[in-house]
C-alpha cells in the first residue's frame, strides 16, 4: 500500500510526450508589443510551440531590459503567450534571473509543462557569463 502512492507519482510525472520549442526571430509584433509596453525592451528572444494543444503555435519570450544603473547589468522579464488568431495574451509570467537557454513542453498523465534549461552562475564564473545550467518546470495551466 505504501508503494502506490509514490508509484502513482511517478506515473503522473513520466512524460507521454515531449516537444523541443523552436526557437524564432524576429518575435511577431503583437508579442513585442506586450513586451514593450512599459519599456522598450534591449534584445528579446522567442521559442514557438503548441502550449495549450488547440493547433496554434504559441510563445515564450523573455525581454532583457536595462537595470538603470548605468552599468552592463539587464532585467530579463519572461512570459508565456497565447495565440489568439492574430493577437496574443499573456498566459503567465514567472522569473528566471539568469535567462532561458532552451524549452521543451511536456504532456503527462498530470497536465502539460514546460521544462526550461535556464543558464546558471558558477562560483568562479565572471558576471557577464554563466557556464552552467540548470533546470525548471513550469505547470500550464
Amino acid at each position: 500500500m505504501r508503494l502506490l502512492l509514490p508509484a502513482a507519482l511517478l506515473i503522473a510525472a513520466t512524460p507521454l510526450a515531449a516537444q523541443d520549442l523552436q526557437p524564432v526571430d524576429p518575435l511577431p509584433e503583437g508579442a513585442l508589443a506586450i513586451l514593450s509596453e512599459t519599456e522598450a525592451p534591449e534584445f528579446v528572444l522567442g521559442w514557438q510551440g503548441d502550449l495549450d494543444g488547440d493547433g496554434d503555435a504559441d510563445l515564450l519570450a523573455q525581454g532583457a531590459y536595462t537595470a538603470g544603473d548605468g552599468g552592463n547589468a539587464a532585467v530579463l522579464r519572461q512570459m508565456v503567450l497565447r495565440r489568439d488568431g492574430e493577437s496574443w495574451t499573456i498566459w503567465q509570467e514567472f522569473v528566471a534571473p539568469d535567462g532561458i537557454k532552451s524549452a521543451r513542453l511536456d504532456t503527462t498523465a498530470a497536465g502539460r509543462e514546460l521544462v526550461l534549461t535556464l543558464f546558471s552562475y558558477q562560483p568562479d564564473d565572471p558576471h557577464c557569463c554563466p557556464s552552467g545550467s540548470s533546470e525548471m518546470r513550469l505547470p500550464l495551466k
